[in-house]
């Protein structure tokens, strides 16, 4: 019987990169809390779901083999005990406000185990871990990771893609799989036994943690925030267009890249970098992925984050010798749909975090110009 992984919430991420990359290597049970409930009641009667792979055309996938546990229902509590007994591996993917509640859920219930036990979690942000790292036994290793590709719910499934389960009303996708970056400390073979597990030097995994998290990350957001000014519902609806394809790959063109270039340059193949920059733009405006412009906009404000791909974006460009144009007009654009969406007094939040006082300034302007 295959090594069995705990996975803490059934969205996009667990259902459409994990369950697909590992199902074959491990058995996998998938714990949500009650507004997962149709999916959960009918991963329990099957042990399946369909996600479907966004490429050139949409490929729907079965994951079989899976177990699925509501963590909100007392009743199941014992079998999800059990299943975090015979697992050594578990990941979250619960969002970076769900975290602390999803590691203290975990944590009483590995009350007592002596072994070497694993937490990867796929929260965005630079050491977003590290609070949880300080106060747990020596034997729990949490680790970030480095998620690499998109994956998405669909609530309302267009003709090509194939529904979760046949009497569901909803749908994943997702981008084509491929590893997941894992800091070469940790590697344990007899836990780990998948080639999915990317065991890197640290400086490498840190240089594309933050390649994933300015780059992917800031330009998914710079896209999503084009598109709520401009009334799109969709990453796709705006592709070709110049003022956000080609202000994008600008951007990344002139800013983002020379200070990843610079700072995590050296630690990577250089072959590796260039087609992930010259790749970026055309993934996040996929034809097939269909990327949700309310997704990308949501919970905007924890996206100004001191150690999120905004602010720490602008941090990025500065501590590189970059000084900031088209970054300056991404956070302008950003905050103007902060006070939509949140009120004026988050803006001057926002707006406190930016240290340089000319660029504060420049952006100040800029808000107001485009109010």
């Amino acid at each position: 019987m295959p090594d069995r992984i705990v996975v803490l919430g059934a969205g996009g991420l667990s259902l459409g990169f994990f369950g697909p990359e590992l199902s074959d290597q491990y058995s996998l049970t998938f714990l949500d809390i009650n507004l997962k409930a149709d999916l959960i009641e009918r991963i329990q009667e099957s042990h399946a779901y369909t996600t479907n792979l966004a490429g050139k055309a949409i490929e729907p996938i079965r994951v079989t083999g899976v177990d699925a546990f509501l963590t909100d229902d007392p009743a199941q509590d014992a079998a999800i005990r059990q299943h975090v007994s015979e697992a050594q591996i578990f990941f979250t993917a619960v969002g970076i406000r769900n975290l602390d509640t999803a590691m203290g859920y975990l944590a009483e219930r590995l009350q007592g185990r002596e072994d070497s036990l694993y937490v990867l979690c796929a929260e965005n942000g630079e050491d977003v871990t590290e609070a949880w790292r300080r106060k747990t036994a020596e034997n729990l290793h949490i680790l970030d990771t480095v998620m690499g590709r998109m994956c998405r719910l669909e609530e309302n499934p267009l003709p090509d893609y194939t529904p979760v389960e046949a009497d569901l009303d909803w749908a994943v996708v997702g981008e084509a799989f491929y590893g997941m970056p894992v800091m070469e400390d940790y590697h344990n073979p007899e836990v780990f036994h998948s080639d999915t597990f990317q065991f890197v030097p640290e400086a490498e995994f840190h240089a594309r943690d933050r390649i994933k998290l300015f780059a992917h990350n800031g330009l998914h957001c710079f896209i999503a925030i084009q598109g709520r000014l401009r009334g799109a519902e969709r990453f796709s609806d705006m592709a070709g267009e110049p003022d956000v394809e080609g202000a994008a790959r600008a951007l990344l063109d002139e800013e983002v890249a020379p200070a990843l270039w610079k700072e995590c340059g050296p630690h990577v193949d250089e072959t590796y970098l260039k087609e992930y920059f010259a790749r970026l733009p055309g993934r996040l405006l996929s034809g097939t992925l269909r990327d949700q412009v309310g997704r990308g906009v949501r919970g905007l404000v924890d996206k100004f984050a001191p150690n999120e791909r905004i602010i720490g974006g602008l941090n990025l460009l500065l501590r590189n010798g970059v000084r900031p144009k088209r970054f300056v007009d991404f956070i302008a654009d950003g905050l103007r749909v902060v006070r939509a969406d949140a009120g004026e007094a988050e803006v001057e939040t926002i707006l406190a975090h930016i240290q340089d006082e000319d660029i504060r300034g420049r952006v100040k302007e800029r808000y107001t110009s485009g109010a």
